[in-house]
């Protein structure tokens, strides 16, 4: 994933290379403790960092350093019929979905969620959406977590009877934000379908 990562990040700043003015300053990219090692214009920072977000990672910009930080954590959605935790802390699943047949049907399921790197605060706010077809939010869940002590948790949540109208298909998100990043971020999805 981390090669991916760079990928995108390196393509968009060899294109951004090409506008820089001569003594404009330069951008270091680091993500984690790791420095990438690429020349881009201070200009090209927001566009930078609207690609960091569409990829499900957090950005910070120092301006007077150069230093632009890229958080991104690592998040499994898993989507069941049910969850269940029995007494030796072992979880049970049942059935993953992937397909309902019939619409207009009040559906009951669990998603379980598994982050690794989070971001780390006091409050790390998170929202599970579900979104339709249209890309309608249709229920979302808010849970929030400390990070202080750690950056890897797991949680569930359960839907009960939520209504899915339409054919096609349905996203399970996974939100993100906290005091230092003020807009939450997609991070992970799921998906499963309403029809044939």
């Amino acid at each position: 994933m981390k090669k991916v990562w760079m990928t995108a990040l390196m393509t968009m700043m060899i294109a951004g290379v090409a506008t820089t003015a001569i003594g404009e300053g330069q951008i270091r990219i680091w993500m984690g403790k790791d420095r990438i090692d690429t020349s881009v214009p201070a200009s090209e920072s927001s566009s930078v960092e609207k690609i960091v977000h569409s990829l499900g990672g957090f950005t910070s910009y120092d301006g007077k350093t150069g230093k632009l930080s890229v958080e991104k954590p690592k998040v499994n959605i898993l989507i069941l019929e049910g969850i269940q935790q029995v007494k030796g802390k072992n979880i049970v699943f049942s059935n993953p979905i992937k397909t309902y047949n019939d619409k207009d049907v009040p559906r009951t399921f669990g998603v379980f969620v598994e982050v690794d790197g989070a971001p780390e605060a006091k409050q790390l706010k998170m929202e599970l959406a579900l979104i339709d077809p249209d890309g309608k939010e249709v229920e979302d869940k808010e849970v929030t977590y400390s990070t202080k002590n750690g950056s890897s948790f797991y949680f569930s949540q359960p839907f009960v009877s939520t209504k899915l109208s339409k054919y096609g298909t349905y996203k399970v998100q996974l939100k993100m934000k906290t005091e230092k990043y003020k807009d939450y971020v997609v991070v992970g999805e799921n998906s499963f379908t309403v029809g044939r």
